[in-house]
């Protein structure tokens, strides 16, 4: 009687050792796409929640998200500034096409790039000038507790991503930090 695995019958391991080191390879580069897939989905840690891409972080924003009576009321005071803001982003939208226009013109004319940036900036002003009297409208008619809770509403609704030209906002009161 002959023993399975016996040294005399020449029956060893089932597993030749290349199929061993074929399936230690494909086992590492498993752990390797999956770690590769975890940590992507740690870093990134889903979307953002759906209001942050709806509600900007400004005072037109936190208004719209007060309760229901004293929102309607600030659209009602603020009607006309909104509907004048309108032409001028449309402006806006026309100045950045024509400054992408002469960027990608061929052949490239520099004075005509330039003179579309400042268009752009100029219609950019004007736009900006418009939202501000609008902030001001909505601030002038906010209740105290409103202006005050706005400071702490925006932290919390700004998006986590940081511009890599700004500094750090400060918060008032705070000391200047000091450039490196």
């Amino acid at each position: 009687m002959t023993e399975a695995g016996d040294a005399t019958t020449g029956v060893g391991r089932g597993v030749p050792r290349w199929l061993l080191a074929v399936l230690f390879g494909s086992l590492a580069l498993n752990l390797l796409v999956v770690g590769s897939l975890a940590g992507a989905a740690w870093r990134h840690r889903g979307p953002p929640p759906p209001m942050a891409g709806v509600v900007i972080p400004n005072l037109l924003g936190y208004a719209s998200t007060l309760p229901g009576e004293r929102r309607k009321h600030l659209e009602q005071l603020t009607r006309d500034e909104r509907s004048h803001i309108r032409p001028f982003r449309r402006e806006v939208r026309a100045a950045r096409e024509e400054t992408i226009k002469a960027l990608t013109a061929q052949p490239f004319d520099r004075d005509r790039f330039a003179a579309a940036q400042a268009r752009q900036a100029e219609a950019e002003n004007r736009a900006r000038a418009a939202v501000q009297d609008l902030y001001v409208k909505i601030a002038d008619s906010l209740t105290p507790e409103e202006r005050h809770a706005f400071p702490g509403w925006r932290e919390h609704r700004r998006a986590p991503v940081r511009n890599f030209l700004d500094e750090p906002d400060q918060s008032a009161g705070d000391a200047p930090q000091p450039v490196k």
